[in-house]
């Protein structure tokens, strides 16, 4: 029986290669599948007897690391690498839209964004882990494309971080605005209030004004009161002084009247 040392060498590399074009167009097995079982055979298997009709016997299998570095430089970067270019395209377009419609409409949270970021994120660690994993002789035909693509992501997550930055001046200015509105609506309240004090009185000063009011209608009725007892007064010092002129008077003709007293010797 023919026997391998690995597959990590030049014919095993060829076996290795051989037996994905066999998994995949003479049995018809799918992509999953096939990338099973050749994950399979890189880690651990020590014939492919059960796969193809080689009877080839591998001696040394390479184990779970060498092994799947086998299974992404001869399998996954040489036949599934538009593949996975495609499902990055794929995750750019679907930032691009999530992010363009959270621009005019609100309807998108930013969580449906973060998880759009993390998707496109985790699609292009798996890209650059297929063309890390790409063999040496491999020139990549799609490098332009690659960088273009970056770029156009990180000027993508440059103008959401300029929207966010924009949004929350904004949302500062407005909180500034409500507050200077509400300052404003105070101090024209208090203007309002210190109008309607000075052109109508207070309640004390009424009350006093009524006070001082009662108390000249008092002092009103005592001078009247005073002035008709100085009336009375004179009236009866007059009455008095007439009786006592009458009196006079009377006294004086009573006496010329009298008989003349006879003269003394």
């Amino acid at each position: 029986m023919p026997e391998l040392i690995s597959l990590a060498s030049p014919e095993g590399r060829r076996l290795y290669r051989q037996l994905y074009s066999t998994l995949r167009t003479e049995q018809q097995r799918g992509a999953g599948e096939t990338l099973r079982i050749l994950w399979q055979v890189a880690t651990g298997a020590r014939t492919v007897q059960e796969y193809s009709s080689n009877d080839i016997t591998i001696r040394y299998p390479l184990g779970l690391l060498a092994g799947t570095r086998l299974w992404l430089e001869e399998i996954v970067s040489r036949y599934y690498y538009s593949t996975v270019l495609s499902f990055v395209y794929g995750g750019a377009a679907i930032l691009l839209v999530v992010i363009g419609l959270r621009r005019f409409s609100s309807s998108i949270s930013d969580t449906v964004v973060l998880l759009s970021v993390g998707l496109e994120a985790l699609l292009l660690l798996l890209l650059f882990t297929v063309m890390f994993f790409s063999p040496a002789e491999d020139h990549d035909p799609h490098t332009a494309a690659i960088g273009e693509l970056l770029s156009e992501v990180g000027e993508i997550g440059r103008d959401y971080a300029i929207v966010l930055h924009q949004l929350e001046t904004t949302t500062t200015a407005i909180t500034e605005l409500v507050s200077q509105t509400t300052r404003l609506a105070a101090a024209a309240e208090q203007a309002a209030q210190a109008a309607s004090a000075a052109t109508s009185p207070s309640p004390a000063l009424v009350e006093h004004l009524r006070s001082v009011n009662d108390a000249l209608d008092q002092l009103r009725t005592r001078i009247e009161m005073l002035a008709d007892a100085v009336g009375a007064i004179k009236q009866d010092r007059i009455e008095h002084a007439v009786r006592t002129q009458l009196a006079q008077l009377l006294e004086a003709r009573i006496s010329d009247r009298s008989p003349s007293a006879p003269p003394q010797h």
